[in-house]
């Protein structure tokens, strides 16, 4: 039996999904942020969703219809968060078809969410756009002090199969940000501002972690306050607002905005060392799939990995703001980048601190080591060494030079299908067509 890791974004791709990263702060988990800290858990929440098997029971559909669930993004205030109230007290009829065992269980973490929301109440936590799987995650990782314990709550609630693996690429408490450095020097803080920027109001800087109302000024604010708190809590995916030049790296900064190099979740490199197959999926390129791979250890690993046979990367079918002109070659040579970075950054004595494990906030530096990959010519590896075979679309709007990728050692499948995305079916034809090479 093969043993694949695909490497994914949230909503992009549906496939066997693993590791994902912990940085997407856009909607309600950019609220949950806000007001609770700790890692975001959107990404992760989006894929243990998908994976719960609703054709096994009316019980489990309804399950996954509960935290699925979104509270209204528009209207007053009041009657969100009446409708709240009915869910977290078990009345609402999302309940109705859930037995009361499970109801408790779930139940009980809500009830776990909504008493740390309660005194934080000065902070005036904005019900709007609610994940209710969002709370649940929470209140779980609240209650046992650890995400990895909350996502097995959740799976084992919802029966997800026991032979599927969904692990945070770091596992930690805290709060882990991404930025973007664009090649004209500008520095974009956050998924949201890099990938689909709020219209509410500017991005939060870390200088201005103290500007926010005292205690007594947010006891006098009514519920209309809340829509200025949170610029990402509802915001446009399709947002035709461009770049100001390409993306030049992505990497990891703390609540100060300093550039610090996480640990990664030691089963994510487990994983890396089993598996025969990794899979690069669709998705955003800079905000779901860099913060994967930028992280230390993960490009040695993928390059010297003793089991690795299939590196394939699922090229997106469209561009969208993170890659604007983007060709096939480019989104190639940026994965590539991205490895080659984390393998510099792991070779470099005394970079970093020498410590066995994350605890969340790693020695920083003054400034951001720009393209290190690129300075360390003698510890880069080819694209190659990372990627062995590359899926596409025929009626791809990425350019695609076939010629060029062979060329880089990479062997290109093209997929037929309507359109500029991919259907289950004709993915699944490709993967079996590498995977099944011997």
């Amino acid at each position: 039996m093969n043993s694949i890791v695909v490497i994914s974004g949230g909503s992009a791709a549906n496939s066997i999904g693993k590791p994902y990263s912990i940085s997407d702060n856009g909607g309600s988990t950019s609220e949950l942020l806000r007001v609770l800290g700790g890692p975001s858990i959107g990404d992760l929440r989006a894929r243990l969703t998908r994976l719960i098997d609703e054709s096994v029971s009316p019980e489990r559909k309804a399950i996954k219809e509960l935290l699925s669930y979104r509270l209204p993004s528009q209207g007053d205030i009041r009657p969100i968060r009446d409708e709240w109230a009915l869910i977290v007290q078990g009345q609402h009829h999302l309940w109705d078809s859930i037995s009361t065992e499970k109801k408790e269980a779930i139940r009980g973490f809500l009830v776990m969410f909504n008493f740390e929301i309660l005194k934080r109440a000065y902070k005036n936590f904005n019900f709007r756009n609610g994940s209710i799987g969002n709370f649940f995650l929470t209140g779980a990782r609240l209650f046992f002090g650890s995400l990895e314990a909350a996502i097995f709550i959740f799976a084992s609630i919802t029966g997800i199969d026991e032979n599927t693996s969904v692990l945070p690429v770091i596992v930690t408490n805290h709060t882990a940000s991404i930025a973007a450095e664009l090649q004209d020097g500008t520095t974009l803080r956050g998924q949201c501002e890099i990938s689909h920027p709020g219209s509410l109001s500017r991005q939060k800087k870390p200088n201005d972690t103290f500007a926010g109302p005292t205690l007594s000024q947010a006891a006098q604010m009514d519920g209309n306050d809340e829509e200025s708190s949170n610029m990402n809590l509802v915001f446009d995916k399709d947002t035709d607002e461009k770049l100001s030049a390409a993306v030049g790296r992505i990497y990891y900064m703390n609540e100060f905005g300093q550039e610090v190099f996480p640990w990664p979740n030691p089963k994510y490199i487990a994983h890396l060392n089993r598996a025969d197959t990794l899979v690069y999926s669709i998705g955003s390129l800079y905000t779901s799939i860099m913060p994967c791979l930028i992280l230390r250890r993960v490009g040695l690993t993928i390059n010297n990995s003793p089991s690795l046979k299939y590196k394939i990367l699922i090229l997106n079918g469209t561009n969208d703001r993170e890659t604007g002109g983007y060709s096939a070659v480019d989104f190639i040579q940026a994965i590539t980048e991205a490895l080659n970075q984390s393998k510099w950054v792991d070779t470099k004595p005394g970079f970093y601190d020498d410590k066995e494990e994350y605890e969340g906030y790693p020695l920083p530096i003054e400034k951001p080591c720009q393209h290190v990959a690129l300075r360390a010519k003698h510890l880069q590896s080819p694209p190659s060494a990372f990627i062995t075979h590359m899926i596409y679309l025929t009626q791809s709007r990425v350019r695609v030079d076939v010629e060029e990728i062979t060329s880089l050692g990479i062997k290109c499948v093209p997929v037929v299908a309507p359109g500029d995305a991919y259907t289950a079916e004709s993915l699944h034809g490709a993967l079996l067509q590498i995977i099944s090479q011997r």
